[in-house]
């Protein structure tokens, strides 16, 4: 499951690691890169977890992604200077910004996107009526079973938010370092097919951020 997101998010994190270490002194103190490494396992876990039908997890994971790498951005453009425990000091005293209002204090373009996205993983993560609507199993006997039941509209509705996820991480991401995929970059098929990719996945956030 998510051969291709994972994929390409691979792609990303090699040239990634190409420019950490150009700027190694940088990147040691990157929140935003620390979170993108992370990011990887979080992706196969979440790929598991489509497989099993285990949705409402998924949603989960993802909102968390996204709260974190622009807690990440944020904090890495305000303290650019800072080391990396200065910036888990920092993060302790904004612990109480998140969703929107973290979004409003960054300098991000398309913050209506990134809002928009928010506020739809969140009526699955909250008790709301979308989240127990797709909660409730359609066999009742089936409400105290380990299995989860197949959803072929929330399994649909999981890829579309993976995809929207992983579109905002490589938009915040290249926000802060554009550079990571700049014409400089030694690896030429990465610069060919990364774009391929990212249009057939539709990140259009990302492409956004392209540099020709």
């Amino acid at each position: 499951m998510l051969e291709g997101q994972i994929k390409i998010l691979i792609q990303f994190l090699i040239a990634s690691y190409e420019m950490g270490d150009k700027k190694p002194q940088e990147f040691e103190s990157s929140l935003t890169f620390f979170r993108l490494i992370s990011y990887y396992k979080q992706f196969k876990w979440i790929g598991d977890c489509i497989s099993q039908n285990a949705y409402h997890q998924v949603i989960r994971e993802l909102r968390f992604i996204l709260d974190s790498i622009i807690q990440a951005y944020y904090v890495d453009k305000r303290h650019p200077a800072s080391d990396m425990q200065c910036k888990l000091e920092i993060v302790k005293e904004i612990e109480y910004l998140y969703g929107s209002d973290l979004i409003d204090k960054t300098d991000l373009s398309h913050k209506h996107h990134l809002k928009k996205l928010y506020g739809e993983l969140c009526k699955y993560v909250h008790s709301s009526y979308k989240e127990l609507l797709s909660s409730r199993p359609k066999d009742p006997k089936k409400i105290a079973g380990l299995e989860f039941e197949p959803d072929p509209d929330m399994m649909k509705l999981c890829l579309s938010f993976v995809n929207r996820t992983i579109d905002v991480v490589f938009f915040v991401v290249l926000s802060l370092y554009p550079e990571i995929l700049g014409p400089d970059t030694r690896f030429g098929k990465i610069r060919t097919s990364f774009p391929q990719s990212s249009k057939k996945l539709g990140f259009e956030l990302t492409l956004s951020k392209w540099i020709r």
